[in-house]
C-alpha cells in the first residue's frame, strides 16, 4: 500500500509539471543557415483525459504559415511534436523539441519533406508565454 501511495504521488507530481507547460507563447524561429526567419505562435492545451493539444502557426516571409499537428509527446517541461505544412506548392513537416525555461519554451526545428527523404530546414526557435 505505501509503494502504491508513492507512485500515485510521483504521477500526480509529474501531470503537474506536464501541465505547467499548457498555454499560449509567441517568439521567433531562425533557420540555421540564414535562409529564413519569422514569427511562431504556439497554443498547447491539456485535456483531462491526458492528452494534449497544440496548434502551431508561424511566418514565412511575412505571411502566416497555419499547420496540422501529426503527432505531440509532452514529458514534464519538455515538448516534442510534429506538424504538416504547405509552403510554396510543398508539403512539409517540421519536428520541433523544446523545454521550458522559465516562462519561455526554447528548443531546435527540422523540416523535411513529408516522407522524410529530403531535409528541407532547421534551426531555432523560442517563445515566451503571452500574457
Amino acid at each position: 500500500m505505501r509503494y502504491m501511495t508513492m507512485l500515485f504521488a510521483l504521477l500526480m507530481i509529474a501531470t503537474a509539471a506536464d501541465r505547467d507547460l499548457a498555454g499560449r507563447y509567441a517568439g521567433e524561429w531562425k533557420s540555421s543557415s540564414g535562409s529564413g526567419d519569422g514569427a511562431i505562435r504556439l497554443s498547447l492545451d491539456s485535456a483531462p483525459d491526458g492528452a494534449w493539444k497544440l496548434d502551431v502557426v508561424f511566418t514565412f516571409a511575412g505571411a502566416d504559415v497555419k499547420t496540422i499537428v501529426r503527432q505531440i509527446k509532452v514529458d514534464q517541461s519538455k515538448l516534442d511534436a510534429s506538424y504538416d505544412f504547405d509552403l510554396m506548392g510543398n508539403t512539409l513537416r517540421s519536428k520541433i523539441t523544446g523545454e521550458l525555461k522559465g516562462t519561455a519554451l526554447e528548443g531546435r526545428y527540422q523540416t523535411t519533406t513529408v516522407d522524410g527523404g529530403t531535409a528541407v530546414d532547421e534551426g531555432t526557435w523560442s517563445a515566451a508565454r503571452a500574457k
